[in-house]
C-alpha cells in the first residue's frame, strides 16, 4: 500500500441499527475525549472523524434531532438489534 492509497476513500456498510450504536458510543461514551489523556491527539482526530462520518450518514438517512425520550427508545431498539448480529469473535 502506498501513501497515496491512504487518501483513498473507503465505503463501510453497516445496518442502521449498528450505525446508531457506533455513533452513540463515539458521541456519548467518548464525550470527554478532548480532555481524556488515554488517547493521543492523532487517535482523537481519528475518533472524531469516524463520529462525523457516522453522524453524516445518519443525517442522510433522516435520523437526527429527535427528542431525548424518542432518541433513547431508538438506541434501545438498536441495542436489541445489534444483539442479533452474529459476532465471530464472541465466545
Amino acid at each position: 500500500m502506498s501513501d497515496e492509497d491512504l487518501d483513498e476513500e473507503a465505503t463501510i456498510k453497516l445496518p442502521i441499527g449498528h450505525l446508531l450504536i457506533v455513533w452513540d458510543i463515539l458521541a456519548n461514551k467518548n464525550s470527554d475525549l478532548g480532555t481524556n489523556d488515554n488517547y493521543t491527539d492523532d487517535e482523537k482526530r481519528a475518533i472524531w472523524a469516524l463520529q462525523d462520518l457516522c453522524e453524516n450518514e445518519l443525517l442522510n438517512k433522516g435520523i437526527s434531532g429527535k427528542p431525548k425520550k424518542e432518541w433513547d427508545e431508538l438506541i434501545d431498539r438498536a441495542t436489541e438489534f445489534v444483539k442479533t448480529i452474529p459476532a465471530e469473535f464472541l465466545d
